[in-house]
């Protein structure tokens, strides 16, 4: 654990390559019916991958996302702010575990196969990329009554995608998130891509690094102020810096830079992980909340806060 001027010194120890000038670019605004679209190409990609029928459900559209009730406990949403979409194939929690072991290698294989079959790549648009980032691995583990340990079980594994708009990787909530079951079958997959309109709508000066490390230890302090007891931080995965993709309720016009940690800060009895975003611009573009108010990125997340495997 470290202390904030630990957490500091390591966020200012930032390798990742900065431009000294980036471009920002207007988001592409879809309708909802162009949605609805989308997410039938999802369910009928998903169909095909699981050789299931996807093609007829009941769609309910609410104000902010279109649900649709699949058989067999299938389900299908898209969020009218962002765009994310989610199908999930109707696998209870517990269903198809993993009888033996993979290799890493294994999991991430499949799961670029089924973002293949899937055509994720047709939402992207000009000059953005998608790369695997990680992978995570859910166990479960259970005891005997006399509270002896038996061995994990693996449940589901799930490979991570980012996004890149011009070799920029856009941060937030994983761009592509597809979760495997057992024999290979497709559990979950998710969509949270932000496509531009393609042309600039400006260009800024990007802060060096120190800088961000400073407006982040910064934020950070403001956080803990007033928390009492003293607390104890870490920040795993350091600074990054990239283009801001905002929670899938989240309507956002631009994309623009930005510098992020992810923190987890340790009390005597309370344990908190959240995110932290700084404009990597003099300018700022994005409606950034100071800290104590709702963040763009929601508290990591369910996998953010996860460790993955090695």
């Amino acid at each position: 654990m470290m202390d904030i001027q630990a957490v500091m010194d390591n966020w200012s120890a930032f390798k990742q390559e900065v431009p000294d000038t980036i471009e920002v670019f207007e988001l592409r605004r879809l309708s909802i019916d162009d949605l609805k679209r989308r997410l039938r190409r999802l369910l009928k990609g998903g169909g095909t991958a699981c050789d299931r029928q996807f093609d007829h459900g009941e769609w309910t559209t609410h104000d902010d996302r279109t649900f649709v009730r699949l058989p067999d406990g299938a389900s299908g949403v898209v969020y009218h702010a962002s765009g994310a979409m989610k199908l999930h194939t109707g696998l209870a929690p517990m269903a198809h575990l993993f009888a033996e072991p993979e290799a890493r290698g294994a999991h991430v294989k499949r799961g670029q196969a089924y973002l293949d079959s899937l055509d994720v790549q047709a939402l992207l648009g000009h000059g953005e990329t998608l790369a695997f980032e990680r992978l995570w691995q859910v166990k479960a583990r259970a005891f005997d009554l006399d509270g002896r340990g038996l061995e994990p079980v693996l449940c589901r594994a799930v490979a991570a995608f980012r996004q890149h708009v011009r070799g920029v990787p856009v941060l937030g909530a994983a761009s592509v998130a597809v979760q495997m079951a057992g024999e290979g079958r497709l559990d979950t997959v998710s969509t949270h891509l932000r496509g531009s309109v393609g042309g600039t709508l400006d260009k800024a000066k990007v802060l060096s690094p120190e800088r961000g490390a400073r407006a982040l230890a910064q934020q950070l302090a403001t956080l803990m102020h007033g928390g009492g007891d003293v607390a104890q931080i870490e920040s795993r995965d350091g600074m990054r810096f990239g283009y801001l993709s905002m929670g899938k309720r989240k309507l956002q016009r631009l994309l623009a830079p930005v510098y992020m940690a992810s923190v987890e800060v340790a009390r005597e009895r309370v344990r908190q992980a959240c995110v932290l975003v700084v404009s990597a611009t003099e300018r700022n573009y994005l409606p950034l909340n100071p800290p104590g108010h709702e963040y763009p990125v929601s508290a990591i997340g369910k996998l953010a806060s996860r460790r993955c495997c090695g």
